[in-house]
């Protein structure tokens, strides 16, 4: 499953990105050489109007190959003969297209799914919002000032980990109430459930590698079936007996691994909780506003992240590689089809937001050139930039073996 899915997810992204390439070659009058899906030998191949398509044999990966790009050649059907913009316009398509690719998965689990919206569903009658007198069917209409129209707008701004409270704004039979809450907190450990014929269970998995439970020692598919020597049965016990630990106190942890148990002491950390849920809605609007802001909010993720690997706030054990990704593949095509759909369009929007990226050998680097030759008025000698570009593909293999590296000790826990 893990593998069938991870070939198709990768070879849909690689095909919609270099379609991009493609499409925008054609349309200013390039001729394309060969439009290739995956790497190594070829499997299959056709031609038609001048063009080899083929599937290559290793599903990673793909190209477009031009006259012209690699090579200084001087026709009318050549790449370097092509305006800066038209030659802009032929790299960046492939990212945007990445990004239209995610746009359309969020749309479609949308419109499959649903959107939660900004009408209170259930409340949590112990929660701070009850307390401060709201109620199921609320319709909340800002949060902290901003406008809310999607669970996303609500969720992001009241979770922003700078503010102690926020002020919410809810209509109520044609009537605006405002109201300041303090944050809810709750106790994790960093673990989610593994759902069995769609029940959540006490089999889980470790959030992430930064989390308590996996620098503990946790393992996926590890059953935890005691919280401080108390048994829990169900993930509701499970979540209430680490919410309910006293103080920054450590926690007994016994889980069953294979028949073997072990016992692992973890500090919980405090996050804070939004202890209501909205209305599903099925709307045009709600589906495309929540699509084109999951979209947004993951390309401004990105950025972030950039920022923090810069800045020193995340290590490279914040980063993984393609082993990394096939294991999240195969857990989120166990969850079901709208968790598979969801990562490849974060997938999507991860090689679209990297290939821009001003690094040698990327669509971005290649930006770069054409930026400084439309300043300077002529281009780089397509010998120095293609050198630059292949100094920069070395360290890429380079990285990426060492991500991979990094990968399989973290997956062997070596």
């Amino acid at each position: 499953m893990t593998i069938i899915a991870s070939i198709l997810i990768f070879s849909i992204i690689v095909l919609v990105h270099e379609y991009g390439h493609y499409k925008a070659a054609k349309s200013v009058g390039i001729k394309v050489y060969e439009f290739a899906i995956g790497m190594g030998p070829v499997l299959f191949k056709k031609e038609k109007n001048d063009t080899v398509y083929s599937i290559r044999a290793i599903p990673i990966g793909g190209f477009v190959q031009m006259e012209g790009e690699e090579e200084d050649i001087k026709t009318k059907t050549s790449y370097s003969t092509k305006t800066v913009w038209q030659r802009f316009k032929v790299v960046a398509a492939g990212p945007i297209m990445n990004y239209i690719l995610a746009l359309v998965l969020f749309i479609i689990i949308a419109f499959s799914f649903g959107v939660a919206g900004n009408i209170i569903d259930i409340i949590d009658e112990n929660s701070n919002e009850y307390a401060a007198g709201i109620r199921s069917g609320d319709k909340i209409i800002s949060v902290n000032g901003e406008k809310a129209y999607i669970w996303e707008d609500i969720f992001y701004e009241i979770t922003n980990p700078e503010n102690d409270y926020y002020n919410i704004n809810i209509e109520r039979n044609g009537e605006i109430k405002e109201y300041k809450i303090n944050n809810n907190y709750r106790k994790i450990v960093g673990i989610t459930s593994t759902l069995i014929d769609g029940e959540t269970t006490t089999v889980v998995t470790p959030t992430d590698m930064n989390s308590p439970a996996y620098k503990a020692g946790i393992k996926d598919k590890d059953k935890v079936i005691k919280i401080n020597d108390v048994p829990v049965d169900t993930w509701e016990e499970l979540t209430a007996e680490i919410d309910n630990s006293v103080g920054d106190s450590p926690i007994q942890v016994t889980v069953d691994r294979d028949g073997e148990l072990f016992d692992y002491n973890i500090v919980p950390v405090e996050q804070i909780s939004v202890r209501y849920n909205t209305q599903i809605e099925k709307s045009f609007v709600s589906a495309i506003a929540s699509s084109a802001y999951k979209t947004v909010y993951y390309i401004e993720l990105m950025f972030k992240t950039i920022v923090q690997l810069v800045t020193g706030q995340l290590g490279s054990d914040a980063l993984g590689g393609p082993v990394m990704v096939i294991s999240m593949v195969g857990e989120a095509a166990e969850s079901g089809l709208l968790s598979l759909m969801s990562l490849a369009a974060f997938i999507s929007i991860n090689l679209g937001f990297m290939n821009l990226l001003p690094i040698p050998a990327l669509d971005g680097s290649k930006l770069v050139f054409l930026l400084i030759e439309g300043i300077r008025g002529k281009a780089i000698p397509i010998e120095k930039e293609g050198y630059i570009h292949f100094v920069g593909f070395v360290v890429l293999i380079a990285f990426m073996l060492f991500i991979t590296y990094k990968d399989i000790l973290r997956i062997f826990r070596i």
